[in-house]
């Protein structure tokens, strides 16, 4: 009976021992002790970067360890500085114990431009200690990945500085072809001008046409709104049109409306504040001027009440 329980006994041992050491590494990921053997004597390791791993350092009084990274740490933690003292230089650190307790352990936090890094402190004798734990094998594992993506945000960086001083640039271009343009238009607006000057006024909103000018077959009309109320108003669409008087075939009308279209774009579905004084210019082709008389009207909304500014025959006064 005691021959049959006793390898039982074993057995169910084992077995508990195997579960909880299973469960305790599932739970932190460490780097191989086997490495830190006697047998292998091995006192300087080269070990790949790996997602989620936690590298053991061993350290002993009166000695030095050292880590060597794939690059300057950007900030190193050390969790039990009383026992453990680290000093950073250039891509190495170097960690001493400070402490006569044996079993003293801390952790170090090593946070650098490709991801952090997780080391796991301890004290042991003099034949186990680690003299260099070198993690400069950067260019494989969870390091390449991040570094990968360190390299395409430097490289977003790069291009979004190009990008803000083109656009800067264009910017201010713009600005320059605007403000020449505007001189420009002031020039041709000069050119066989003919001052108008006729205005229609409502609800505090004033259309002004103040003059007419032409080069060649292109003519440019000059015209002004202006809000004297304390309400912003919208411009919902400026016309220009020819009024031709009619005939028996158009069925005893007094006179005909047709569109002038513009070749430049006109204020549309445009809001402006109070006291706002807006100066614009309307260019259309002499083809459309004709003998027939040439009227403005311009629809306005203001205080949610559409009112309409129409001047005639803007060329006779």
């Amino acid at each position: 009976m005691i021959k049959i329980m006793a390898p039982l006994i074993f057995l169910l041992y084992f077995s508990a021992y195997f579960l909880f050491s299973a469960g305790f590494s599932n739970a932190m990921n460490y780097s191989k002790l086997t490495k830190y053997s006697l047998g292998n004597r091995i006192f300087s390791h080269r070990l790949i970067i790996k997602s989620g791993m936690v590298y053991r350092l061993n350290t002993a009084e009166g000695f030095v360890s050292v880590i060597t990274l794939p690059a300057i740490p950007l900030d190193v933690a050390i969790g039990n500085s009383g026992a453990f003292q680290e000093q950073t230089v250039g891509r190495q650190i170097f960690i001493k114990p400070v402490t006569y307790d044996s079993k003293a352990k801390s952790n170090l936090e090593i946070y650098t431009k490709y991801g952090l890094i997780n080391i796991m402190l301890r004290i042991v004798k003099a034949e186990y200690a680690t003299y260099d734990l070198n993690l400069d094998n950067g260019g494989k594992g969870v390091f390449a990945s991040n570094y990968i993506k360190y390299k395409v945000d430097e490289f977003k960086k790069v291009i979004k500085k190009k990008y803000n001083l083109k656009a800067l640039y264009l910017k201010k271009e713009g600005e320059e072809i605007k403000k020449e343009k505007k001189e420009v238009m002031n020039l041709i607006l000069l050119v066989n001008r003919k001052k108008i000057n006729r205005f229609k006024r409502k609800d505090g909103i004033i259309l002004t046409i103040l003059s007419i000018s032409h080069i060649n077959n292109i003519y440019y009309i000059a015209y002004r709104i202006t809000n004297n109320s304390l309400k912003p108003f919208t411009i919902r669409n400026i016309y220009l049109y020819r009024e031709s008087p009619s005939d028996f075939l158009d069925g005893y009308k007094s006179s005909v409306l047709r569109v002038i279209y513009p070749l430049n774009l006109l204020p549309h579905n445009e809001e402006y504040g109070p006291y706002k004084i807006l100066r614009e210019v309307i260019i259309f082709k002499k083809a459309d001027l004709g003998n027939d008389n040439i009227g403005i009207s311009a629809h306005i909304i203001i205080g949610k009440r559409l009112i309409k500014l129409k001047i005639n025959n803007i060329l006779n006064e």
